[in-house]
């Protein structure tokens, strides 16, 4: 069995997916997890369908195993998002490789500039750029391009890029040894609003979707229909339509509330909470509180953190549990050689805690739980840190709720129900 993973957000599920799928099983893959967000995205964003939906499209097309990101990772930073889904592919204890797109799709280029990263983004190194009026990313890539040329340098123009080298980075600061493959992006960028023949990247899907045109052609045809069905049903998220608990939550909280959320650095809690109690509309808010040094992301991200009471000592937390989405009979698999591993790794542990002399696995500290139940892993699991992550859970998926035309119910991660797909 040869099992790589799949860091992902599927927001939404489309060709391009299955085409770095598709590459990843020719690399060599015969079972692929996929590590996904769950209805909030690391852009600052709610999800345009939810988890489970996305979770059993991606299986329907070539994932076999679909696990939750923790919320408070899927709305942090890129490099806090990318330590996350490291771990708990490593959690997994039987992933032999990640796999991830890129711009350059060169895996040696994106291991030097994720090993120039360590040199040249120092905060001393940086700290001069920063006083320039530079955001942090233009900060490390000047750096970068000082210290090591514009070659490595220019690896940080691209998104999935930059993203990339966060997963690299995650690696060697984790110690997690797997192979590292990348997949060439082909057709529009990340962010591009230009169409291809088959594919179009998730901004232009998004926007699409929301002005009502037809996305049939950049798509599959089961997420095409659940779009529409969502549609029809006025199921679809949007940020926009928080727009009054945003307010509402700006208008009441105090700096110190807003300078315990992620992200937010010492000072800028009170520019938040100055532009929150002034502005009338959350796009004003957006306006008024933009500087330069922080990004549009960065504050909705703030926002989202806000709504859901992530702090950033959640943020201290590792993954505790791995919520099981979707999967087939590959992912079951996949499963029963994570509870093999679980079982050998518990056994180290208990023999190491005996005897010092014990042989030891570095992967065991990565140890958690995994479970299509949130009952369940609450009920077998009285652990502080794990309560915690599945209180956020279920918070966001509650809320969530909030963010559709037609408000839905609550409690979804105690009522879905998680089969073995065919």
């Amino acid at each position: 069995m040869k099992t790589y993973g799949i860091i992902c957000e599927y927001n939404p599920f489309h060709n391009g997916h299955i085409y770095q799928i598709e590459e990843t099983r020719k690399h060599g893959a015969d079972h692929i997890v996929a590590i996904m967000s769950g209805n909030y995205v690391q852009r600052g964003d709610v999800a345009l369908i939810d988890k489970f939906k996305r979770a059993q499209i991606a299986v329907a097309h070539g994932a076999d195993l679909v696990i939750e990101l923790p919320v408070a990772y899927s709305l942090a930073s890129a490099e806090m998002f990318a330590r996350a889904g490291v771990m708990m592919l490593a959690a997994l204890g039987c992933v032999d490789g990640i796999s991830f797109g890129s711009e350059c799709g060169d895996i040696e280029l994106l291991k030097n500039a994720a090993m120039a990263t360590f040199s040249a983004a120092t905060p001393e190194k940086i700290k001069p750029y920063l006083e320039k009026g530079m955001s942090y990313p233009e900060a490390v890539q000047q750096s970068i391009a000082v210290e090591h040329g514009p070659i490595i340098a220019g690896v940080f123009d691209s998104p999935n890029n930059t993203l990339a080298v966060e997963y690299l980075r995650a690696m060697k600061v984790l110690g997690v040894d797997i192979d590292a493959f990348t997949v060439k992006r082909t057709g529009p960028g990340h962010d591009s609003m230009e169409l291809s023949d088959k594919f179009a990247s998730g901004t232009k899907l998004r926007e699409m979707i929301e002005n009502g045109e037809d996305i049939s052609a950049f798509v599959p045809e089961d997420m095409a229909a659940a779009v529409a069905e969502y549609d029809e049903a006025d199921h679809l998220a949007y940020f926009d339509n928080l727009e009054r608990e945003f307010l509402y939550i700006l208008r009441t909280a105090s700096p110190k509330f807003i300078s315990e959320v992620p992200d937010i650095a010492q000072g800028v809690e009170n520019r938040i909470a100055q532009m929150g109690k002034a502005a009338n509309s959350l796009d004003q808010f957006l306006e008024m509180v933009d500087t330069k040094r922080y990004t549009q992301a960065k504050f909705r991200r703030a926002l989202l953190n806000m709504y859901l009471g992530i702090k950033k000592t959640d943020l201290q937390i590792p993954p505790a549990f791995g919520r099981i989405l979707a999967f087939n009979e590959k992912g079951t698999e996949i499963i029963k050689a994570a509870n093999e591993n679980a079982e050998a790794a518990a056994a180290r542990i208990k023999a190491a805690a005996e005897n010092p002399d014990a042989p030891k696995n570095p992967m065991d500290k990565f140890l958690i739980p995994f479970s299509s139940s949130v009952k369940d892993l609450l009920d077998k699991f009285k652990v502080p840190q794990l309560i915690r992550q599945a209180e956020l859970t279920c918070r966001g998926s509650d809320l969530y709720m909030l963010a559709s035309k037609d408000i839905r119910p609550s409690a979804s991660d105690f009522t879905a129900k998680i089969e073995m797909q065919k």
